[in-house]
Formats: C-alpha cells, structure tokens, sequence
C-alpha cells in the first residue's frame, strides 16, 4: 500500500491518499486545501473510489464537498453516529468559530456509507476495518490495515491518538474517559510495531505510546 500525506486546511490535518498498483485509491481526511488534493490526485492518475472521515469536526471534512464535485462517483464514509456533522455547520463545529476562521464555515455533502465497529472498506489489495473509538467524538473511528506480508500494520488513528498526546475532549461530545476507555481496550492491544498515522502531527507506533504517552502510560 502507498500512503501519500498532505497537510491541507486551517488546523494542519493529515489527508492521507492510500493506494496500490492500481489507479483507484481512497482519500483520508481532506480536511481542506481540496485543489491541492486533487492536483495530487491528478498527477499521479489516481481514481478515488473512498473518502473516508475519522470523524466530523469541520477541520477534518473540509474539502469534502470540493472533492465530491469534482469525483462525484467517490463514496464519503462515516461513522453512523457523525452523520450530521457533514451537513450541519454548527455540529461540525465550524459555525461556532471553533477552527480559528469565522469564514471557515463547512458543509459536506451527505455521506453516501456509514459505518460500524468492524466494517471493512476493501479496494484493491488495500483493506481498512473501522474500529469505533469514541470519546473524541461520539461516533470517532480509527482505521486499521493488517499486513498479510509481514510488514508492521498500519493503523489511521485521527484525532483519537497523536503521538505523546490524545485528542480534545472538551468540545460537544467529547468525553475523555470514554476515549481513554477506547485507546486502552481497542488501540494499545494492537500489535506494537503498528505504525499509527495520526489526524496532526507525525506518525509514531503503538510501542511507542504504550511507553512514552502520559495519558496511556500507568
């Protein structure tokens, strides 16, 4: 699997682009800058088939609506419980000024799939299963890909787990013990040479966190 990262948006969110020998891929994140995704898109003749979104905060659905228009076969994804945060800009967050722009104002198209604990979006070689992560938000998912070559998994985590950090709990929704609850049970039971791309910041491995991250560490 290729994993291509782009910064886009306001906040700096990782858009991850996954892709294999084949020109279809599956878009993660496109938190905004939605010209500079497709341009990449473009340039490599890549076919998006999937947008899929950790969650719903404005921040990270950005350029949905861009890209949408511009592939308008491409499936958004969502868990069932954000569903709204695509269409409604004060769920989303981005109607209360909560992304540092009073003009940065988000409305996604509808989601075409929502998902649940254990869904699994395959395309190509590339599959992803839907671990439901709650606690950043109601209905956050991390994405996990199992390696059938003996290479690390791969784990896209969001805003749930950033390296040496969690994601924020207190805006509406967000409850972090709930989220601490997730990470422990469902994240640091992984394997612990999974490497972990996270919604901000650099990518870091689960045996990392497990010894280094003071809100996981006992």
């Amino acid at each position: 699997m290729k994993i291509e990262t782009l910064i886009v948006g306001p906040l700096d969110v990782n858009c991850y682009i996954l892709s294999d020998e084949s020109d279809e891929a599956i878009v993660i994140d496109p938190g905004g800058d939605a010209n500079k995704i497709i341009r990449f898109i473009e340039k490599h003749n890549l076919l998006p088939r999937y947008l899929i979104n950790t969650h719903g905060h404005g921040d990270h659905i950005g350029g949905s609506k861009v890209l949408k228009e511009h592939f308008p076969e491409m499936k958004i994804c969502i868990h069932k419980k954000e569903e709204e945060m695509l269409t409604n800009p004060f769920k989303n967050l981005s109607a209360l000024g909560g992304f540092e722009s009073k003009d940065f104002i988000v409305k996604s198209p509808p989601a075409d799939m929502v998902l649940e604990e254990g869904d699994k979006i395959t395309l190509g070689k590339i599959e992803l299963e839907v671990l439901h992560t709650p606690g950043h938000t109601p209905g956050g998912i991390c994405l996990l890909s199992r390696s059938k070559d003996n290479q690390p998994d791969i784990l896209f985590s969001g805003d749930s787990l950033f390296q040496g950090s969690i994601g924020r709990t207190d805006f509406p929704g967000g409850d972090h013990k709930a989220l601490i609850k997730s990470l422990k049970e469902k994240i640091l039971t992984l394997k612990e040479d999974t490497i972990v791309y996270p919604g901000h910041g650099p990518s870091t491995t689960i045996s990392y966190e497990k010894r280094n991250n003071p809100y996981l560490t006992p």
